[in-house]
């Protein structure tokens, strides 16, 4: 399982890593930088996609952190695909989201 150590507006630390862009992490601890439009950081989006490449292991559930202003959102079809797979999405700003 990976460990979120610090966040900040335009960056997180994930096991002493820095990472300056949006991340995905999957649940075997696995971190991955996420596609997007901005240069710096992802899309506000969240697509389908990517809920998808996170459920591939069948977890219960995803969190997704929207960010540290809470500005990201999932795109319209996510939630009726999460259904359908039977899938909890778990979407609140990422500072709620966070275990220490």
């Amino acid at each position: 399982m990976a460990k979120i150590d610090k966040f900040s507006f335009g960056s997180i630390v994930i096991d002493g890593k820095k990472y300056s862009r949006d991340v995905l992490i999957f649940a075997n601890g696995m971190v991955k930088k996420r596609k997007g439009g901005f240069l710096m950081f992802g899309s506000h989006g969240i697509k389908k996609e990517e809920i998808e490449e996170l459920a591939e292991d069948s977890p219960e559930a995803v969190i997704i952190g929207t960010g540290t202003s809470g500005k990201a959102s999932l795109a319209p079809e996510v939630e009726d695909w999460a259904k359908e797979k039977n899938l909890k999405l778990i979407v609140q700003p990422s500072h709620e989201v966070v275990i220490s």
